[in-house]
Order: C-alpha cells, then structure tokens, then sequence
C-alpha cells in the first residue's frame, strides 16, 4: 500500500501561478483509488501510472464541488478510466435540508435548483457512474475508508449555506469546503487521514486515531495552528501538504514561519512527490 500526492512543481508549466489543486493516489498493489484530481495535467499523469501499473480503471472519491479538486475527473471519465465515483450528492436528501431550514418560503424544487447551481461540477456527473457515500457505505478495499464528515454535520452545514440568513461559513471555512469527505487510508501500522478542504470542527474527534495528516485548505494556517495543538508532540505525526494552488489561494508558504520549525511537514511545494508505503 502506498500514497502518491502528486506535485505541480516541476511537472507543469507555471506552476507557480496556476492552481492545479489536489490530487492523490492510493494504490493498495491489487486496487488503485484516486482521491480528487484537481485539473488536466494531475488526470494525465494517473492515466501514466495507471498505464505504468497495469490499472484498467481506478475508483474515484471527489471530497467536494471545488474545481482545484475537480477539473481533471472529465480527463479521466473520457478515458474511460473510472469505475466509480464515490462523492455527495445532496439530491438525495433535499428534503431533510428544507425541513432543517424550514423558514416557510422555500419549495422542495427551489432546493433542488440551488443545488444544482451551487454545487455545479457534481452536477455535471449525472449520468456517469457516481455513488452517494451516506446512502450505502461503500466498499472501497481494505485498508481505505470514508470516515467523515458526520452526515448531520453535513446536512447542517449545506442547509445553513442554501439558507443564506447566517452565512454560508463553518469553522472559518466555506460549507463547500468544510463538509469534504475524508479518507482514511491503513499501511502497515500507520494511519492516514486525507482531510480536502475540511473544517477543523469536522475532524477534530478523530486526529487521536492518527499518525499521518493532511492539513486541509492547501496548509492554511489557521487550520493547521488548530490541528497542532490538538495533536501535542510535533515528532510523532507526519503532516501531508497538498499545495498546488500557485500564488492562487494557496496557505501553506505561512507554515515556514519559525514557530512551526518542529513540526514534521511534508509539502507539495517544495518537492516533486510525496510517497509513503
């Protein structure tokens, strides 16, 4: 078992600019499982290992709506590359997000249209092989799981961001982004938590289980400053960071401060790719 992140530094032309966003590989040595793919180029470089590795399809789990997280699954559905796409879709539970709004003015299909509208690029897979991951927890393969988000937290976080009245943050986080699907990956007696874009409320109750993180949003520091503390003992967890993002969005260049000197911090900004068996 081992994870690939893959790196736009010194792969892709102006990678300091361009977002090209997340994109990792878990390959377990009998099944491959592709957790986000954030543009084109990130998308030809798994059908390279897949070619290399002798994968026909990969199973893809798309942590959220985000392009930096999404643009490169039209690549590798075109290529017919994917077997499954394991994501949320929120059609499916329009009904309890309006009873968790329930301000008297909103239909069932104005639900269905803001949906459709915010949460765009999912919508653009209707038809292709996609799976709800809340409705039938699905069987991945051993070793990798989707622990999170809490469907409530989940549904409630959604409903606030379709209902406007207060905001559509959580935890200094966009809905979008807070509610990310996380994965949790086993190799050998290290485990691994891949977080996307994640709040750290969402994750919080889980970081004890863990000697392996993703700092979420790219290594924004605020999240990161939370997930230090949580953790304690900065020599006994290995941190992943997915930064990608360019001079775009990226937080991650606020981690080399001084403070954080102690911390084990692996990052895609300053290396060419991160491999963990």
């Amino acid at each position: 078992m081992q994870i690939l992140v893959l790196s736009s530094k010194g792969h892709y032309a102006e990678c300091e600019e361009k977002n090209y966003g997340d994109c990792f590989i878990i390959d377990t040595g009998d099944e491959l499982i592709i957790y986000d793919c954030g543009s084109e180029e990130h998308a030809l470089r798994v059908i390279e290992y897949m070619d290399d590795h002798g994968y026909d399809q990969a199973k893809l789990i798309l942590s959220h709506n985000d392009s930096d997280h999404f643009d490169g699954i039209p690549k590798l559905l075109e290529q017919k590359k994917l077997s499954g796409i394991y994501t949320t879709l929120l059609l499916k539970y329009k009904k309890d997000i309006l009873k968790i709004i329930d301000d008297g003015r909103r239909t069932e299909n104005g639900i269905i249209e803001e949906i459709l509208d915010k949460y765009d690029n999912i919508a653009q897979l209707s038809g292709e092989p996609i799976y709800d991951v809340y409705e039938e927890k699905p069987a991945l393969c051993d070793g990798v799981e989707i622990v999170g988000p809490d469907k409530d937290y989940m549904l409630g976080t959604v409903a606030k961001r379709l209902d406007g009245r207060e905001g559509d943050t959580m935890d200094g986080e966009t809905a979008v982004n807070a509610t990310s699907l996380q994965v949790s990956v086993t190799i050998g007696s290290r485990k691994v938590l891949l977080c996307g874009d994640s709040s750290f409320s969402a994750i919080e109750d889980k970081l004890s289980q863990y000697d392996c993180i993703q700092l979420p949003h790219h290594g924004k520091e605020k999240q990161a400053e939370k997930i230090f503390e949580s953790k304690g003992n900065p020599i006994k967890t290995l941190y992943l960071v997915s930064d990608n993002t360019g001079s775009t969005n990226g937080g991650s260049d606020k981690l080399d401060d001084k403070k954080y000197k102690g911390y084990r911090v692996k990052n895609t900004r300053k290396c060419l790719s991160l491999i963990h068996i």
